[in-house]
């Protein structure tokens, strides 16, 4: 999700002249390379409990962090870290689950602009059964609540994508998850509810094939994205708002060459404040794609970065305010620069391939490589400059205004980003 806030930093490499050379650049329709902003990570903070999975932050600092743990029984149990600065940690084990889906994040967590941390996860109690959807809410300075079932019907399939889950600018929460046979589903704990609303069906495995490789984005004014896999490996997109509901799915690109239905692909949606869009995504024997949205909400043609024949690889993707984007796959990146198209690809920092990109809407970009190893640059940079060096085990990375947050190897590390 994508956030306001000022941007002192971003222009803290210029003095007046290179102001003026910089309009002056902008006048005559040059558009000057950014360099790297120097990055200021914090030394790595030790997690209590096993929560090396997915992170979360909010704009005042509060931090949540989920994962799984393997209990002296032998089951698989949920845990989840809170912390209200980011530097005291409490750890609390939310009872059995976290061991499904096959794939992407089996557990997921959200902090809310007011302090509220909501997790969501998968579990299957075993082989004969049905998977479900379970979550637990923690209220700002309170205790965990009960978990509760969200669907008895999650899906199981190979690479199904995970759970999504996200809150916009007041503390709405949505979460997204594909159920079994592979129907795109969402849920929305409304701000200042206790209750969940019912599992609503966003696509249908009959019209557009199974749906898997969910990716959600939501921007700060509620409005949301969901793009999945479909059928043949397509990419589709739900458009809405958390509260509102969501348009029927609109087919974006082809997956052509990748074999019936096999369910293997992933995908990465990012959304600013303005309704602009970017995606990333790449198919089983097939090829890696971009596309952008518009603020009026029209979907581009996709643009083919690379052609494979091998499995998927790992996408990201980041957009600022103003329609500056980023993607992130393999070890290439590319620019899409407000108004131009996307750029010739390039190789990302020597060691660095995959991991994660994020964007805040003030213009500050952050990419972190597989062995959480973080830069922080301008849109248009040719170079990332110094990293933060490998934190390894890159698990999630997220930016709110003020601070960018990385989770690798069950500890977290955050960088002043205004």
């Amino acid at each position: 999700m994508q956030h306001a806030q000022s941007r002192p930093r971003s222009l803290r490499w210029t003095g007046r002249g290179a102001v003026a050379l910089l309009a002056g650049l902008v006048a005559v329709g040059v558009s000057p390379a950014l360099p790297a902003l120097a990055g200021t990570w914090s030394a790595p903070v030790a997690l209590p409990g096993s929560c090396g999975s997915s992170v979360a932050v909010n704009q005042a600092g509060a931090m949540a962090a989920g994962g799984t743990f393997t209990a002296s029984d032998g089951t698989t149990h949920v845990q989840v870290c809170t912390s209200p600065d980011g530097k005291t940690w409490q750890a609390t084990d939310l009872g059995q689950g976290g061991n499904t889906p096959s794939s992407g994040h089996r557990i997921a967590v959200a902090v809310t602009p007011a302090g509220q941390t909501v997790a969501v996860w998968g579990y299957w109690p075993c082989s004969t059964c049905t998977a479900v959807v379970k979550a637990a809410v923690h209220p700002a300075g309170g205790s965990w609540g009960t978990p509760v079932t969200l669907s008895t019907g999650l899906g199981l399939a190979e690479s199904d994508g995970g759970l999504v889950i996200g809150t916009d600018g007041v503390g709405n929460v949505i979460a997204g998850w594909s159920t079994n046979p592979g129907d795109a589903t969402d849920a929305v704990l409304p701000v200042g509810s206790s209750s969940w609303g019912p599992a609503t069906t966003l696509s249908v495995e009959g019209s557009v094939g199974p749906a898997h490789a969910l990716s959600l984005a939501v921007n700060s004014g509620g409005s949301a994205i969901i793009t999945f896999n479909g059928g043949l490996n397509s990419l589709y997109a739900v458009s809405g708002t958390v509260t509102g509901g969501f348009s029927a799915p609109v087919f974006l690109a082809s997956g052509t060459g990748s074999n019936k239905y096999n369910p293997i692909g992933t995908s990465q949606v990012a959304l600013n404040n303005a309704g602009q869009a970017s995606v990333a995504w790449s198919v089983l024997d097939g090829h890696t794609g971009v596309l952008t949205r518009s603020p009026s909400g029209a979907w581009s043609t996709e643009t083919v970065l690379t052609t494979r024949t091998v499995p998927a690889i790992t996408v990201s993707t980041a957009i600022d305010g103003t329609g500056n984007a980023i993607a992130v796959f393999g070890s290439s990146y590319t620019w899409h620069l407000a108004g131009g198209t996307w750029q010739t690809p390039a190789p990302l920092p020597s060691g660095s391939s995959g991991g994660l990109a994020a964007a805040d809407q003030a213009g500050t970009f952050v990419y972190a490589d597989t062995t959480g190893n973080a830069f922080t640059f301008t849109a248009g940079a040719t170079s990332f400059g110094t990293g933060s060096g490998s934190h390894t085990s890159l698990a999630d990375l997220k930016i709110v205004p003020g601070q960018a947050v990385m989770l690798a190897a069950d500890a977290i590390s955050a960088e002043p980003v205004s």
